[in-house]
């Protein structure tokens, strides 16, 4: 008997048959393909950071985001409990490096994790693959993120985490599960305890929730899971107190131990005389400041690809409201415009880092308004719109892959902008410190130039008998105050406040510690 008897009639696999199946097959090869893209995404930003990662300890807010997680310590306000306590976690688990290497690298992975999580969001509000990546690496690739990225640093985990909650917020709409609401709701707490700018987020997020919920206030149990999720997720601000009362080697000026004192540390009110979107002067203050903010963005990404980033989000918008999205689109719209709104309108130190989450929001739009005019092109129909099992022409796959021409963008920025993101490393100038400062000397410094000696300092443990003043305007008056111990007295980088000390009758003697002026007091006007 031939053995094809037992063979079944027909040898057609159960996908050919069974056209469901086959849908099924197709979907998940499709979303395999897109998380690979995503992922080889996430790790070419994260190659790019590494290439161009500072080595070691830094100057300025980078010093004290070095010098404070390793030894459990506190920065200037708002505090920032959660980078503090991962980078704590991070510095004592990762094994290579010394710990301002190891925060540089944890900010270039937090970097990279927010260009993957701007892939991922580009996808879900329905760009194509191809669109999708181009706009996050144009993310990445940007002057100020790339920079940002390379050098202990906040601002590239707030990118992610904000970006994390928008994406939960909306596979909670999408998908109807209150756990994506609750992942949300603590992703928040996490990222108000990494950086207050988390703040500017709850007017979008609010009416977000509402309006895609109405029902949401007669469902208490799932109001009073997310508000325990976000609860736990804000009790990192708790360390701020506790750790204030132990006296930690790195800390600000006041302890933060008292009510009135820890809410004047977390809401930064020592900074609100700059914080100009608390007051009726805001619109006008936003928009005067627009100008330079454009320009800074401009020479970020080049004037072309920024006007081209603006059109393309914008078409992105359009696109969004004419699907009816428009929940969707009030969402990025409304939290990406806060945040612009408070960089706008806030003077203070390097604040493009505070708009990186905006032009987060902006690349997103842009990788849809990119896959809409390439769809509206060729009158293929939206990546969102596509069904799974339909098979597409082979001229039609080839034209599919044309909006891939848009990856140029970021690798013609790499080019431009490779050069321009490395962070100058302090390390010369601590060891010039500790070699040339004589012993028990007092140092009257500004911020930039104290953060790196206190990293040396608690960290190292170096030069424990020198004594650092933070202090510019006041220099006068701090080498008065220290002057009859008899102890050395060095100024350093202390820009206009050197001709006031100067002015008040003191003597100085120049020095320089590795290219970097200094001044020795040798004397001080009589009587004072």
């Amino acid at each position: 008997m031939s053995s094809s008897h037992n063979e079944p009639p027909d040898s057609q696999t159960a996908s050919e048959t069974d056209p469901e199946q086959a849908d099924l097959v197709l979907q998940g090869r499709v979303a395999i393909g897109a998380a690979l893209v995503g992922v080889a995404v996430t790790l070419a930003a994260l190659a790019a950071f590494v290439w161009r990662l500072l080595p070691d300890v830094g100057y300025w807010d980078t010093g004290i985001f070095q010098a404070a997680p390793p030894v459990l310590g506190l920065t200037h306000p708002t505090g920032y409990p959660t980078y503090l306590l991962l980078g704590w976690l991070w510095t004592h688990l990762f094994p290579f490096g010394s710990s301002a290497f190891k925060l540089n690298l944890l900010t270039a992975i937090a970097g990279s994790l927010g260009v993957g999580m701007a892939y991922m969001l580009a996808r879900r509000i329905g760009a194509g693959t191809l669109a999708a990546a181009a706009g996050a690496l144009t993310l990445g690739t940007m002057a100020t993120y790339w920079r940002t990225a390379v050098r202990a640093d906040p601002h590239p985990l707030h990118v992610f985490l904000a970006l994390a909650v928008v994406a939960l917020l909306l596979a909670w709409d999408r998908r109807r599960d209150a756990r994506f609401l609750v992942g949300a709701a603590f992703l928040f707490g996490l990222s108000m305890g990494n950086h207050a700018l988390t703040a500017m987020l709850v007017p979008g997020i609010g009416v977000f929730v509402l309006t895609a919920r109405p029902s949401l206030f007669r469902q208490p149990r799932a109001i009073v899971v997310a508000a325990l999720a976000l609860l736990a997720a804000l009790a990192v601000y708790a360390y701020i107190p506790l750790r204030a009362a132990a006296n930690p080697p790195i800390h600000y000026d006041y302890a933060p131990t008292t009510w009135p004192l820890f809410w004047r540390y977390v809401l930064g009110q020592d900074f609100a005389g700059g914080m100009g979107f608390l007051g009726a002067a805001g619109p006008g203050l936003a928009i005067r400041s627009f100008g330079d903010f454009a320009a800074h963005t401009a020479e970020a990404l080049t004037a072309q690809v920024a006007i081209g980033l603006v059109w393309l989000g914008l078409l992105g918008l359009a696109t969004l409201l004419q699907r009816r999205q428009w929940r969707i689109a009030w969402l990025l719209v409304a939290t990406g415009g806060l945040t612009l709104y408070a960089r706008l309108t806030y003077a203070n130190g390097d604040l493009e880092r505070y708009a990186l989450f905006p032009i987060a929001v902006l690349a997103v739009l842009a990788a849809l308004g990119a896959q809409s005019v390439w769809d509206q092109a060729t009158g293929d129909e939206p990546v969102a719109e596509r069904v799974p099992g339909d098979r597409p022409t082979m001229g039609r796959r080839i034209l599919r892959q044309v909006p891939g021409a848009l990856l140029a963008v970021p690798i013609i920025l790499v080019v431009l902008n490779n050069g321009h993101v490395a962070v100058v490393s302090a390390r010369c100038f601590v060891d010039a410190v500790e070699a040339q400062v004589p012993t028990r000397a007092y140092i009257v410094s500004w911020w930039s130039m104290s953060t790196p000696i206190w990293y040396a300092q608690s960290v190292e443990g170096a030069r424990p008998d020198i004594v650092v003043i933070n202090a510019d305007s006041t220099a006068p008056d701090e080498i008065a105050r220290v002057w009859p111990e008899g102890r050395p007295i060095y100024l350093i980088e202390l820009s206009g406040a050197i001709e006031r000390v100067r002015e008040a009758g003191y003597t100085l003697e120049a020095d320089r510690f590795c290219g970097v002026d200094a001044w020795r007091v040798t004397a001080i006007p009589e009587g004072a």
